[in-house]
């Protein structure tokens, strides 16, 4: 009984179309492969920062630092008071995606955006941050600092141009302009710091918190 060998010419030749097809996106699309496994090998950084300094108080200064690096997150806050006691609160070094939120939720409310400020309002406290990224081999960061949050968030300040012609060379002040700045993402940026981290992180810094001043009026006292 002879066969019929047409099913398996279609079987073999199938077979054959499906690896030339394989083979051809392989060479058309390597250089993709490659540049996508490299991003997901590449080193990456995250590391957010926020000191706020009191000039008076039992807290002189407070730190907050998180950082995430090749997706390891790492929380620390530390509580210095006047007379030099320290207490520090740190959260264990562990995979998760909560200082990439962190880090999504301050870029959203413009940390690599805003600037110094000058002192208003509350001038007693001064809140300084920094960010660093690293990612696919490229670096930057930012610094800066400023006063009262709420104030720049409600107040802000008047931003006075003033048009000088040469034909007048005397400006009319009466025609001068000017521009409220009021910006309230430097009130939700100290914000995102402040409310990060688990319920239990959070109690422990509330914890370090009094320890330091019941600490400083002690010494006081």
């Amino acid at each position: 009984m002879v066969r019929n060998p047409v099913p398996w010419f279609v079987f073999f030749g199938g077979f054959v179309a499906v690896a030339l097809m394989w083979r051809y996106f392989a060479i058309e699309h390597s250089d993709e492969f490659a540049a996508v496994r490299k991003v997901a090998r590449s080193h990456s950084e995250i590391k957010l920062g926020m000191q706020i300094h009191h000039t008076d108080g039992p807290i002189s200064d407070e730190y907050y630092q998180m950082d995430d690096v090749d997706g390891v997150s790492t929380s620390e806050y530390r509580a210095v008071g006047r007379n030099g006691t320290t207490v520090k609160v740190d959260a264990l070094p562990r995979q998760s995606v909560d200082v990439p939120f962190l880090f999504d939720r301050t870029v959203a409310d413009g940390i690599w955006e805003l600037a110094d400020r000058p002192i208003r309002g509350d001038a007693t406290t001064r809140y300084t941050v920094d960010i660093y990224q690293l990612a696919n081999g490229k670096h930057g960061s930012h610094h800066f600092s400023f006063t009262d949050p709420h104030y720049w968030a409600t107040t802000g300040g008047h931003q006075f141009h003033i048009h000088l012609d040469k034909n007048k060379p005397i400006p009319d002040l009466l025609r001068m302009t000017s521009t409220v700045m009021v910006e309230p993402r430097y009130e939700r940026l100290v914000g995102d710091f402040q409310i990060f981290g688990t319920a239990q992180f959070k109690e422990k810094v509330a914890q370090a918190q009094a320890k330091i001043r019941s600490t400083e009026t002690a010494h006081s006292s």
